[in-house]
């Protein structure tokens, strides 16, 4: 059949384009006898033709008979010169229509198209072709008629029904025709929206939308199906915010509607219209729908309108019951900037609002208003209502504003009677690590609620405090025991930013880890790993007699992070370098080394190790050999290790795998330390005590870190290999010298 317009158009310009053959002018008859030659003889004849325009209206007639050709480039290239050739045209292309091929109808009509309102007397024909069997050329008619400049009256009819045409191209072709025929058209395809016909509906819709103000009449049909036909309703909304002003009041009602569904599509019409809708709208944020106050409010900050009496209503919006609307109505003052200045004084008194986050948003809200929020809030800590005084204290504690004036007022209120606002201070108390003392006692208290998710919330919040808050140790550790999964859970992760005595916190992991529920496994190792250094010998002889996987590697993997105080296990860790498991070989080979001189005995036990199956085995007990070998005396020591996923987190780079390395160093001596690989690694470097001391990322040269030391002091130090990124891993090179 036909190609694309695009596509068509192209062909067009290539061959029009086309060099001349140097012959000079040819006369018409001689174009017209070129006609009956070769496909390539038309298409230079046409070419000639073309640009004689209506000097060549004699050779209408035989490029019409052209239009049965096989070569599609022939067809439309007729089709498009017979627009510059004008009224000479219409008569043929009106007579190739009654061909029974339709590719022949289908190029007539668009033939007449292309002649333009000169071909306006074929209008009865191009009618004709909307009912074409043709679904190509009913396209092209549709098209036709909106480019002959056909009287309105007489093609309106069909038009409006051919939207509702089974073919959609048919119906967008019909669609784009009828805006331009817009007096004749609105009164027909308002009493189609009376129809049942769905495509024909929809699109009768969309083109009133289109016309715009010259609607109106069909305001009333539009309203009717925004009421009443739950299927028509976007499309009759979409309509009436394109018919605009005339609208408005109609949609202003409907936006009072008891239905919540043609509420919101009238109030975004009413958006849709802009400035014209805005009385309206002001006027909406009274309504005694909670759902229309929030839109309104919401929508006003996006008009982006410099209008005073937006701003004030969006103000007293601020103070409606609903917080939704509040929050709304505070946002679109916030997106509105300097030029809702206005409502700084509205802004300013949902500093104490009871919606925590609206007091935030008000603070933001102010700055972006170019306010200054300081001495509303000093002034709100002076309120006569106690209750004021303490959501204005929290709010500053959460911005961490001036919080030395709002502490005290907290603190105060860790002793009232009503237990919402204590649990308020006490969070907000927690948030900034304040008080512990004060606060911890309400976070016991809290642990033991009956509400599960007041459990976890108070174990949630002596997190907070770290190790400030190992009191709670004991707590949480019966807390192991609850029934809820997530109270669980947030006691472990708690246990592990709190820590607290290694003879209770030890046991007691010990225990989790004995647990079929595997979830637990990995906090419960990482709080073993934790106490570790203050509970070695617990560990070697929990080593010594236990035989379950997880426990084994959890002991292992906190003797390897121990280094030199663990001596006392290397008994146990000889053993372990015959465990299944490789992670347990590794991570004993690994705690052997960062042991040093002292784990000598191991030496053979490593050196067959260091022909382990498992490659991982194999590098890091050649490591671990190099370091317990290492002589602080020697210019360099280098250890060829690797990073797995096997390995623990990192406990300042959380989200990091690391390996530990102890190595000796004396007081007084400058110590550079090089860690190259191929993953973006990094460097962190801690006393024997594990405080950190200096840390590296690019030192050495993107991906590899340096750390340039004095060691303040004679002793072990520990070395971590870590990464800069979550997950990376692989082989490196460790150098100190």
């Amino acid at each position: 059949m036909c190609r694309n317009v695009v596509i068509a158009m192209v062909l067009a310009l290539s061959v029009f384009a086309a060099p001349s053959d140097g012959q000079g002018k040819r006369s018409v008859a001689e174009l017209i006898a070129a006609l009956k030659k070769t496909d390539a003889d038309k298409l230079k004849a046409i070419e000639e033709l073309e640009a004689l325009g209506e000097q060549a209206s004699s050779a209408a007639p035989a490029l019409v008979a052209l239009l049965p050709a096989k070569n599609e480039d022939v067809r439309l290239h007729v089709a498009m010169v017979m627009g510059k050739i004008g009224k000479a045209g219409v008569e043929p292309l009106t007579k190739a229509f009654n061909a029974k091929d339709p590719d022949v109808r289908f190029y007539a009509i668009w033939g007449l198209a292309f002649i333009g309102p000169d071909a306006k007397s074929a209008t009865s024909t191009v009618v004709m072709g909307l009912g074409d069997i043709s679904a190509a050329v009913r396209r092209k008619a549709a098209y036709a008629l909106g480019k002959i400049d056909a009287d309105a009256d007489a093609v309106v009819g069909p038009l409006v029904k051919a939207l509702g045409d089974k073919d959609n191209d048919v119906r967008e072709a019909a669609a784009e025709a009828l805006p331009r025929m817009a007096k004749a058209a609105v009164p027909v395809l308002t009493d189609a929206l009376k129809g049942t016909n769905k495509e024909l509906l929809g699109q009768a819709m969309k083109i009133l939308g289109k016309i715009g103000a010259d609607a109106a009449a069909a305001i009333p049909n539009l309203e009717a199906l925004l009421l009443e036909n739950k299927g028509a309703s976007d499309a009759a909304a979409d309509a009436l915010a394109g018919i605009g002003v005339p609208s408005v009041k109609v949609l202003a009602s409907a936006a009072n509607n008891e239905d919540v569904r043609v509420r919101a599509l009238a109030v975004r019409s009413l958006h849709r219209i802009g400035a014209p809708a805005v009385g309206s709208l002001v006027d909406l944020l009274g309504s005694i729908h909670v759902d229309v106050r929030r839109n309104v409010a919401s929508l006003l900050g996006q008009m982006q309108l410099n209008d005073k009496s937006v701003v004030i209503a969006l103000g007293y919006a601020t103070k409606d019951k609903d917080s939704s609307v509040r929050s709304s109505a505070l946002l679109s003052i916030r997106a509105m900037g300097a030029s809702a200045k206005l409502a700084e004084p509205y802004v300013v008194e949902l500093l104490t609002d009871i919606d925590q986050n609206l007091r935030i948003n008000a603070f933001h809200t102010l700055v972006a208003l170019g306010g200054d929020p300081r001495p509303g809030l000093k002034k709100a800590l002076e309120h006569k209502d106690f209750s004021v005084r303490i959501k204005t204290a929290v709010t500053m504690t959460e911005l961490n504003l001036e919080v030395e004036l709002a502490a005290p007022i907290l603190v105060e209120g860790l002793s009232q009677k009503d237990e919402a606002l204590k649990v308020q201070c006490a969070n907000a108390l927690s948030a900034r690590g304040l008080r512990v003392d004060e606060v911890l006692p309400i976070f016991l208290a809290g642990l033991e609620n009956p509400m599960a998710n007041v459990r976890r919330e108070s174990a949630q919040a002596i997190a907070r405090y770290g190790p400030k808050g190992a009191k709670a140790a004991k707590a949480l550790i019966k807390l192991l025991d609850d029934p809820d999964d997530g109270v669980v859970g947030q006691a472990m992760a708690t246990l592990n930013a709190v820590g607290g005595d290694p003879k209770t916190l030890f046991p007691a992991m010990v225990k989790v880890l004995r647990r079929d529920d595997t979830r637990l496994h990995e906090p419960a190792a990482r709080v073993i790993f934790m106490v570790g250094p203050d509970a070695i010998d617990d560990i070697a002889d929990l080593l010594k007699k236990e035989k379950a996987a997880g426990i084994r590697l959890a002991c292992l993997q906190t003797l390897a992070m121990v280094g030199p105080r663990a001596k006392n296990a290397v008994p146990e860790l000889i053993k372990a370098l015959d465990d299944a498991p490789p992670r347990h070989r590794m991570t004993a080979a690994r705690a052997l080394g960062n042991i040093g001189p002292d784990a000598k005995d191991g030496l053979v036990a490593l050196a067959k190790a260091a022909k382990d199956t498992d490659p991982h085995v194999a590098q890091i007990a050649s490591a671990a050999i190099t370091q317990i070998k290492a002589d602080p005396n020697r210019k360099e020591f280098v250890v060829q290790g690797v990073l797995t996923p096997g390995d623990p987190l990192d406990r300042v780079r959380t989200s990091m795998f690391h390996v530990v390395h102890t190595y000796p160093m004396k007081k007084g001596t400058r110590y550079q330390i090089d860690l190259t690989s191929q993953w973006d690694n990094y460097l962190r470097l801690e006393n024997a005590q594990g405080v950190q001391l200096a840390q590296d990322d690019d030192g050495g040269g993107f991906p590899n870190a340096r750390i340039i030391f004095d060691a303040p002091e004679d002793g072990w130090y520990r070395i971590i290999v870590t990464s800069y990124t979550p997950q990376a891993s692989g082989p490196y090179t460790l150098r100190v010298k």
